[in-house]
This record gives C-alpha cells, sequence and structure tokens, in this order.
C-alpha cells in the first residue's frame, strides 16, 4: 500500500497533464479522500527511520569510550568476541548465560593466547645465546671492545635502568640527571627511551604487535655516541691509568612492567608463563651488574594521567572523567573474565589483552613485577621512591640518584640549578581541562589496586606505598 502512495505523490508532473479536466477533479478528489491515509503513512515512515536511528545511536554509544580511544586504526576495537560479550553484559539474562558457559569463554579468551608453534623465533635475537661480552677494565660504563670487519669498535650498554614507572615522573627525573657532567644520553626518544627490553624486539609498540623487530645490534646503536665519549674520556685522577667515568642508561618506563614478548623468547617454548624466562633474565645474563631506579605512584592517581597523557596519540580527543570512569569498568570487567579459565599472569603477560583492553591498569599493580624483577637481581641493586615524596623534595630524591649510582655530586650551585628547573611534562593544565577523576572512579580503583599496594608494602617494609593520604 505504501508503494502505492508513493507512486501517486510522486508521479512524474508531465504524466499528470495528459489527464483531461475530468480526470483531473476525479483525481484531485481521491486525492483529497486519501490525504489522512498519505499523512499516517508518511507518519509511520518517518517513526520508522526515527527508530532505526536511535537503534544506531544506541549501539554506537555502547562502545563510544572506546571508539574515542583511537590512536592506531585498530586501537580500541573490541575483538568479535570481545563486542558480543559487551552486548551480553548489557542484556543481564545474556550475561548471567555467558558467564555460566564455560566452554564459550574458554573458546573465547584461548584467542588472546600466541600459540607458540606458529612463532618464527629467528626473527628475534636470542639474548641467552649471546656470549657475555668481556667488558673492559677501568671503564665505569659496561662497554667492551666488537670486531666489526677487520676493525674494532668500543660498544656499551647501560650502566643503569631508570626503570618506571610510566606517569610517575621518570621523564622530570631524567630531565635533571641528564644535567650531571659525567652521565650521557642515548639516542632513543628524548635521549631516554628505546622500548627495546619490552616492545622494539618483538616488533611490538604500545598497541601493536606487528612491525619488524629490532635486532640487538640496532639497540646497541643508540648508545654508540655515547659510547664514544665514553672511550675517549680518561680521568687521570683516579688511581688506575685510564680511567674512563663517564655512563649512560636508559630509561623506558615499559621495561619494567611488560613482559608480554615472553613467548617469543626461544627458551620459553613449551612453557607456561608462570615457568617462563622474562626481561630480568636476559638483562641479568648480558649485563649483571645493572642498576636500577624506580618511581612508584598512587596508582589510581597514576592512571589518571595515563589516560590523560594518551590523549596526545588519539586521532580524536575526547577524554573526560565519564570516558575514563567507563573504560575503568570495562578494563576491569575483561581483567576479571580473562582470569575465570587463566592465570592472573597470563593475562597481565597478553600482548592481544593489552592492545584491547580501554585504560592501562595493569601497570599499576607494581609488586607483581617487582616480584619478577627481584627474583634475578637483589634488593641492592634498585633505588626505589615514590612520586609524591620525590615531589616534595626534588632535589634530596636528585641527590639520592647520584649517589646510588655513584656519581661525584655537583656543587651546592649546580644542584640548585638542576632541582629548581621546571617540571618536564608536566600535564596540570590539561588535567584541569579535563576535570578531577569523578568520586565513584576513585572508589573502584582504590578498591582494585588495595591487595597490590598491600603486599608491596610488606614487600618493600614501608607502609608508605599503601598510599592512605592521596587515597
Amino acid at each position: 500500500m505504501i508503494e502505492g502512495l508513493c507512486c501517486i505523490v510522486s508521479a512524474p508532473v508531465w504524466q499528470t497533464l495528459t489527464l483531461t479536466g475530468s480526470d483531473m477533479l476525479r483525481l484531485a478528489r481521491f486525492r483529497l479522500r486519501r490525504a489522512p491515509m498519505i499523512l499516517a503513512a508518511v507518519s509511520l515512515i518517518f517513526i520508522v527511520v526515527l527508530s532505526h536511528l536511535s537503534e544506531e545511536k544506541h549501539e554506537l554509544s555502547q562502545r563510544e569510550v572506546i571508539e574515542r580511544m583511537n590512536v592506531y586504526d585498530d586501537f580500541g576495537r573490541l575483538s568479535e568476541e570481545r563486542e558480543q560479550q559487551i552486548q551480553a553484559l548489557n542484556n543481564p539474562k545474556g550475561a548471567k548465560m555467558v558467564d555460566k558457559d564455560k566452554n564459550l569463554i574458554s573458546q573465547r579468551d584461548a584467542k588472546l593466547v600466541f600459540p607458540s608453534n606458529n612463532i618464527d623465533y629467528s626473527r628475534y635475537t636470542d639474548m641467552l645465546n649471546i656470549e657475555k661480552p668481556k667488558y673492559l677494565p677501568g671503564y665505569k660504563n659496561p662497554c667492551w671492545k666488537a670486531k666489526i670487519g677487520n676493525s674494532t669498535k668500543v660498544r656499551c650498554l647501560p650502566y643503569f635502568h631508570l626503570l618506571g614507572v610510566d606517569k610517575c615522573g621518570t621523564t622530570d627525573l631524567w630531565a635533571r640527571m641528564k644535567h650531571h657532567p659525567e652521565l650521557l644520553p642515548n639516542g632513543g626518544i628524548g635521549g631516554k627511551e628505546t622500548h627495546w627490553w619490552s616492545w622494539r624486539r618483538f616488533g611490538f609498540d604500545i598497541w601493536v604487535d606487528d612491525r619488524e623487530p629490532w635486532s640487538f645490534e640496532k639497540y646497541l646503536g643508540v648508545f654508540d655516541i655515547a659510547a664514544g665519549q665514553i672511550e675517549t674520556t680518561v680521568d687521570l685522577s683516579e688511581m688506575e691509568d685510564d680511567y674512563h667515568p663517564l655512563i649512560t642508561g636508559e630509561g623506558s618506563p615499559t621495561t619494567f612492567w611488560d613482559f608480554t614478548g615472553w613467548n617469543r623468547i626461544p627458551q620459553n617454548q613449551g612453557k607456561t608463563v608462570e615457568e617462563a624466562l622474562l626481561t630480568p633474565h636476559l638483562i641479568k645474563h648480558i649485563a649483571p651488574k645493572t642498576l636500577f631506579i624506580l618511581i612508584f605512584r598512587n596508582p589510581t592517581e597514576r592512571l589518571y594521567s595515563d589516560y590523560i597523557f594518551l590523549d596526545l596519540f588519539r586521532q580524536q580527543h575526547n577524554v573526560s572523567s565519564e570516558n575514563f570512569h567507563h573504560g575503568v569498568v570495562e578494563s576491569i570487567k575483561m581483567f576479571e573474565d580473562c582470569q575465570i579459565t587463566r592465570s592472573m599472569k597470563s593475562c597481565l603477560y597478553d600482548k592481544q589483552l593489552h592492545k584491547d583492553i580501554p585504560v592501562r591498569i595493569f601497570v599499576g599493580m607494581y609488586v607483581v613485577y617487582l616480584k619478577e624483577w627481584l627474583k634475578v637481581f637483589n634488593r641492592g641493586r634498585f633505588l626505589i621512591f615514590r612520586n609524591e615524596d620525590y615531589s616534595k623534595n626534588i632535589k634530596q630524591h636528585v641527590i639520592h640518584a647520584f649517589n646510588f649510582l655513584d656519581l661525584k655530586l655537583p656543587s651546592d650551585d649546580e644542584m640548585e640549578k638542576i632541582s629548581s628547573r621546571k617540571r618536564a611534562f608536566d600535564q596540570s593544565s590539561k588535567k584541569k581541562s579535563t576535570g578531577p577523576m569523578l568520586d565513584k572512579t576513585r572508589t573502584i580503583l582504590n578498591s582494585f589496586y588495595k591487595k597490590y599496594n598491600e603486599e608491596l608494602a610488606v614487600l618493600l617494609n614501608n607502609e608508605k606505598y599503601l598510599w592512605k593520604e592521596t587515597s
């Protein structure tokens, strides 16, 4: 009937011109009698279209937070299985069925695991098969002479790692430390970061896993300029002849917590994540005397800062406290769902889950990662402090860092200049424009991180790591 009405309404003008006067009169009367029917039909069409648009808008709103967090083309896009899960969660009956169906859950989460039998290990540097270099005596930094063709070249690894953590003040500390005359930057991002141990050597980036892996040779190249300066700078005042006092370091904060490439380490073939050799084992093999600096921050505050920071890389800039809240709720749900059939570590160290999750809740679970490092290196090789304490007394913490690295302290005037420098990468204005975290979000995150903070406080024998003053 609607098609017929449409034909009457939309009949071409030239067609009506061929009608006689009486035909026109009859047609006019017909249209007048049918006017209410036409109006009703048009109204029906309008309602149907409006309803369709409303449904489409509702479907989009379910993913609004995630879709707005795009950085790469596929970032923020949940897998088909995850999309089905969201729909089920919006339907209580459906959610109940999904949670009860262990087979479905197992099939879904199994797709998050990299099948080790499909991994081409030849693409990745086998660090545990590399012979440990013969480090040069008289060099403070771990350096050695490598034969390249018919010549030799001094190569160096970092004397220390500013391990992290992201959004805990590592960039600010590095910006101050680099003014020490005996500390050289590397050739990485900001003279600080390479992300080789966590990402580049596996072909990873923050939300991708299909790039060309960096070789160990390429990683060493990042330190070549520093190595040249280390080689040519000699301190004759030391007891040893030809003492080379300069050092270089690395400040990739992902090195501390991102072990998602664990199953691309050849020695882990056939092993579970609980048995796996991780980044600390590889660094210990190649540079056993490395030192580490760690800054921790209230993980709830860290996450909000991280969320705002990542807006720099998003195609659409739509951060808000409400969007953050939705991202937190969804991320915790995804993590809990993963643990229904898998261990906590297998979820934490899963690259696909890292790519899919809306906000990086994993980073703030500090104690999980610190335990892995302390299995390999003794506690004395770590300088650990809180961002909250650092911010209150920058000068004292920079002095602690210099002492820990066995660097000569600059003069009082120089230390004053270093400590009074403007904060590096200050996000206060951006955070102010975004607004404070919602109280309901803070409550959820404080509850989520509570047990991890408690374990960290016990491990470090310091109740400051409960963050009671900022919770």
